[in-house]
């Protein structure tokens, strides 16, 4: 027992074997961000919060100096999906979410923040990895996943992380873009993500492939097949206030903007939002914050939507009772 406790002592990165990197959007607005996941048959937890998730390239940090629990399993006592954390690579002001905050912004996704390199992540050639600290060449990566626009210029740092990576048997392939997820020659889209296809790990780019949903803090979504005219799918249902926990989810498969105004049984306009921006994924509509202010009674709600490349136009209406 000695030997097993001083042989993961000096190798600490088999202690989070299972800890893989899930999604990664390198292109949004606000702050590129990597979504954890944490994998096993059996009842597993760990804290990762001294852990790095990063791109190596100039200066990064621990996840946190709090202790942030994942784990192998969705528990029932809170609002976000224990199984996944949200890192955040490129923030450095907002307090990470952590066991002793819970999820502060209410966004039902566990969400860390890292004053990382100021321009991770490249949509061009890069790395991420979770480490146990900034060096890829020391032997203490957990997972790691290279990609690449595949332009024939291969950054000249980012071919030394991978190559580390090889030498270290935690990436397959020949040292050049060919080994690398193929982002495109552009990169990604706003709305894209690099996603894992499956609970599995072979080290390679065939583990990882481009889809258009963005589902940070929950499962993957695969890129489907959808008929052209189609860029917008609407679960109508009724919505009660007293211990709702899901309003109207909307699951948007192209681009869009959105309207949402809420009548009275009369016919009397009591909400309207203004124009909203939607990314392909699952959006919802709040009709509780808006109604809770309001008399009990039947509500109509109604969403516009508008496919922000063909301006195509579609209306669905949904029951809100309060």
């Amino acid at each position: 027992m000695r030997w097993i406790l001083l042989f993961y002592i000096f190798t600490p990165s088999l202690l989070y074997a299972q800890l893989m990197i899930n999604e990664i959007a390198c292109n949004v607005s606000q702050s590129d961000w990597v979504e954890l996941f944490l994998y096993s048959d059996q009842p597993l937890s760990m804290d990762i919060s001294s852990l790095y998730v990063t791109m190596y390239y100039g200066t990064n940090e621990r996840l946190s100096q709090s202790t942030v629990t994942i784990y192998s399993y969705d528990r029932a006592e809170t609002p976000w999906d224990d199984r996944f954390v949200v890192v955040h690579l490129t923030d450095a002001i907002t307090p990470d979410e952590c066991d002793a905050t819970g999820d502060t912004n209410g966004n039902s996704v566990l969400d860390v923040y890292c004053n990382n390199y100021i321009n991770s992540l490249w949509n061009t050639d890069c790395v991420v990895a979770i480490d146990t600290d900034d060096d890829p060449s020391n032997g203490g990566i957990i997972d790691f996943i290279a990609y690449s626009n595949r332009d024939g210029t291969l950054n000249q740092s980012i071919l030394e992380y991978v190559t580390a990576a090889i030498q270290n048997g935690h990436w397959l392939g020949t040292e050049s873009e060919s080994c690398m997820v193929d982002i495109g020659k552009n990169g990604l889209q706003e709305y894209q993500s690099i996603i894992r296809k499956a609970a599995s790990d072979s080290n390679s780019l065939d583990d990882f492939v481009i889809t258009p949903y963005l589902t940070s803090g929950h499962p993957n979504i695969l890129p489907m097949n959808h008929s052209q005219d189609t860029f917008i799918k609407i679960n109508r249902k009724v919505v009660l206030t007293k211990g709702a926990i899901e309003q109207c989810k909307i699951f948007i498969l192209k681009p869009c903007t959105l309207r949402v105004r809420l009548f009275s049984s009369r016919g009397y306009k009591m909400y309207e939002s203004g124009l909203l921006s939607a990314s392909p994924g699952f959006c919802t509509i709040d009709w509780i914050r808006h109604i809770k202010k309001m008399r009990c009674g039947l509500y109509l709600g109604t969403i516009e939507a508008q496919d922000s490349q063909n301006r195509q136009c579609v209306k669905f209406y949904c029951i809100v009772v309060e």
